[in-house]
């Protein structure tokens, strides 16, 4: 009894050896089966394991060999794509795409076999050197099989990185001084361009006109010799169709009393105007003549000659005070006898939206009405057409505006806005573009005077 139970203990002790001898996996290693071995018959039981666990070290050397690729499952994912791939049947198979991925909007499936990436034939090494290639702002295009379809996707760009700005506290005493530097420098070289563009110069023809005033009225009691400034009511464009003004109105006009004559019945004052001072430009020499009168002045005319001639008042008018030549109102039409050079720089001319008008009078109202609109301006393509009335310009009304401001207004730099108001059915608000012109719906800008000659 006591040797069986010896040997049934020696059988036990000696299991434990010969599961330890065998690969993972066998069913000697497994705990479990040491429990269920029988004493006496275990032994030859321990045999088929030992056979099964020659097999098991070849798979396990493969799995080994498999992780030490270069280009391993795990390591392609972690360059942007999103999708797991695997060399399956001599292909790249697309295993699992995560959500939300890059490879997960271009439209690439789990199971998906890859063709080509990047216009080229694809390996999972190609992949690898391609997604390492990437640059921000790039796509990577691919071709994909799935089942029997054929598609071309392409990933979305990366996004450009925004450089990082320090704010001014941040910059060191150095780097300010070397930006206000640089700042003196973008502006002193700013200035020189701006120098270095030369002036437009632009003839006006001798027959040219403008309508002057004088703010205070042309007075009574004027002698040979005395000089007088009238004021540019109107402005002077010069080309009709460009709608370039070559003297704005503001613009003031010397003269000199050649002739002055009160006989108690008849006033006459002869006038030559010799200079013309630009509104924002400079001073030139000119010669003119007064050759019309408009306004309230019925007693009042102008000679062949360019000498104004009005009636004298009355004796008792006369005592109580001197009444001017010309009222404030009067317009004084002048006539330019010689040519005119205008010599300025770009930022000086001034356009309008294309479209003539002249002062009138309905219900107690000052309105303007339009007289030409200028065919491929903006006038006419806003639709305004000659007989429509504005009843304001530039935001204002035209009830207590002259003609001087109302010319004004239109006008200014080529390709500014200015709002028109147009008195129809209803009132309507128009925005017109100065110094444009419509070809084919589009616009354009009108060529400066200088290229109109």
């Amino acid at each position: 009894m006591n040797a069986r139970l010896a040997l049934a203990l020696l059988a036990a002790c000696a299991l434990p050896g010969a599961a330890a001898s065998l690969a993972p996996g066998s069913a000697a290693a497994n705990p479990p089966a040491v429990k269920r071995a029988a004493p006496a018959k275990a032994a030859p039981k321990a045999k088929k394991p030992a056979r099964k666990a020659q097999a098991a070290p070849s798979a396990a050397a493969t799995v080994v060999a498999a992780r030490a690729e270069p280009y391993a499952l795990d390591e392609i994912a972690l360059f942007g794509l999103g999708a797991a791939l695997s060399v399956q049947d001599g292909g790249v198979i697309a295993v699992a795409v995560r959500p939300g991925s890059r490879a997960d909007q271009a439209g690439l499936k789990a199971g998906d076999h890859l063709l080509r990436a990047d216009g080229s034939a694809t390996s999972l090494q190609l992949i690898a050197a391609q997604l390492r290639a990437w640059t921000p702002g790039t796509r990577l295009p691919i071709l994909a099989r799935r089942g029997l379809e054929v598609r071309v996707l392409e990933t979305a760009a990366i996004p450009l990185a925004r450089a990082y700005a320090r704010g001014d506290r941040e910059l060191s005493e150095h780097e300010r001084i070397l930006a206000a530097a640089r700042l003196t420098q973008g502006s002193s070289d700013g200035r020189a361009v701006v120098k270095a563009v030369g002036p437009l110069t632009v003839a006006v023809r001798s027959d040219q006109g403008l309508w002057a005033r004088f703010p205070k009225g042309l007075p009574a009691g004027l002698k040979e010799g005395d000089e007088i400034v009238a004021e540019a009511a109107t402005g002077l464009a010069v080309d009709a169709q460009l709608d370039f003004l070559a003297v704005p109105p503001g613009s003031t006009l010397r003269a000199r009393v050649l002739s002055a004559m009160d006989d108690g019945e008849t006033r006459t004052v002869r006038l030559a105007f010799y200079a013309l001072d630009l509104k924002g430009g400079g001073t030139y020499p000119t010669l003119g003549a007064a050759t019309a009168v408009s306004g309230d002045q019925r007693m009042t005319r102008v000679s062949a000659g360019g000498t104004l001639i009005a009636a004298s008042p009355l004796p008792d008018a006369k005592r109580r005070a001197p009444e001017p030549v010309l009222d404030a109102d009067a317009r004084l039409r002048v006539r330019l006898l010689d040519p005119l050079v205008v010599d300025e720089p770009p930022a000086f001319w001034r356009s309008g939206p294309g479209l003539w008008v002249k002062t009138v009078e309905a219900g107690g109202r000052r309105l303007f009405e339009i007289t030409h609109a200028i065919a491929g301006r903006s006038a006419e393509n806003a639709g305004l057409k000659t007989g429509d009335r504005l009843d304001a310009i530039g935001g204002r009304s035209t009830e207590k505006m002259d003609f001087a401001e109302a010319i004004d207004r239109l006008y200014g730099a080529p390709g500014s806005d200015v709002e028109v108001s147009v008195l129809r059915a209803k009132r309507e608000v128009l925005k017109l573009k100065r110094g444009q012109r419509w070809t084919g719906g589009k616009p354009a800008p009108l060529p400066l005077p200088f290229n109109a000659q």
